[in-house]
């Protein structure tokens, strides 16, 4: 295109060297497909690459980025478009095993030795692998949003709703590469993998399960069926199936997330509860409220509850 008709009214500039024609919503992907189009050697890596994945991240880490973040600034009459401090760079994140390129306000380069994979979304969206991800993602996250990230590589996927039978990891295989990995923050992710559980369906999930053991009750079984119960009639009584359970003192705890707001949703979640208190167990539902401040207000009602079933501190 001519220079002139990159200054069309229909024509809008994203980044240096990098355009959009019309209003036409644009993506991460879309971005990240452009740029590896250029450059051959390039991939999305870090919280980019984690981004599209789809892989849980905290906060306003998840939110896709197609615009410059508000971090550039003139230093020495320089443009800088790195933030201050120990504020985490949450521009688009392209890496490539050959010297850095230049960064702009839109996008980030860095080095790094990786074997990119394609994803669905198109051919020249090239990213680093599921693992190699986790792993770049050490020296950024915190322990709990690793272990939720690490949590959700390793869930047996439920394939009436996932279309897929596999987890996308092994815990053995996040154990190797955590043992072979030197990086930034490679102790925190050591660490991290040793809390990595199978079960755990969601990062809130993780999160209660992590600040029950925190707090010094017992770990809880995630998203196991329990042993089904019997009523006063002996009549066998389904337990379904808890997010978390104690099945020694006969605890469940459900986290009521956005999908248990249907009516519909609702009534199975009351009858479910009906069954097991039949069954002589206590149900405590959570919601987000209720994982504020360290998950406080949960960790103490589901304390209470272990306590009236006949859990001590020293069991």
């Amino acid at each position: 295109m001519s220079a002139s008709r990159l200054r069309a009214a229909d024509i809008r500039s994203l980044d240096r060297g990098l355009w959009a024609l019309g209003e036409r919503p644009i993506t991460e992907a879309d971005i990240v497909a452009a740029l590896c189009r250029r450059d051959r050697d390039a991939f999305a890596a870090g919280l980019t690459a984690a981004r599209l994945w789809g892989v849980p991240l905290p906060g306003v880490l998840a939110d896709e980025v197609v615009s410059a973040p508000a971090t550039s600034r003139r230093d020495h009459g320089r443009s800088v478009h790195r933030p201050r401090g120990r504020t985490v760079d949450i521009r688009i994140h392209l890496a490539s095993p050959a010297a850095p390129r230049r960064g702009t306000a839109l996008v980030r380069w860095s080095r790094l030795e990786a074997t990119p994979v394609s994803l669905e979304k198109g051919p020249t969206v090239r990213v680093t692998s599921r693992i190699r991800t986790l792993l770049d993602l050490s020296g950024v996250l915190r322990h709990e949003a690793l272990v939720a990230i690490g949590d959700h590589l390793v869930r047996h996927p439920r394939q009436e709703f996932e279309r897929r039978s596999k987890p996308y990891a092994s815990l053995e295989e996040l154990l190797e590469a955590a043992g072979a990995f030197h990086g930034r923050g490679a102790r925190r992710l050591r660490a991290a993998v040793t809390q990595m559980r199978l079960g755990s369906d969601s990062p809130a999930e993780t999160r209660l399960r992590l600040a029950l053991v925190k707090a010094g009750l017992p770990e809880p079984l995630a998203n196991e069926r329990p042993v089904g119960g019997v009523d006063r009639l002996g009549t066998e009584i389904d337990l379904g199936q808890p997010d978390l359970h104690w099945p020694r003192w006969r605890v469940a705890v459900e986290h009521d997330g956005p999908t248990h707001l249907t009516p519909e949703q609702q009534a199975k979640d009351i009858a479910r509860g009906e069954r097991r208190s039949r069954a002589g167990w206590v149900e405590v539902r959570t919601m987000a409220e209720d994982l504020q401040y360290g998950c406080r207000k949960a960790v103490n009602r589901v304390r209470d509850a272990l306590l009236r079933q006949g859990w001590t501190p020293s069991a």
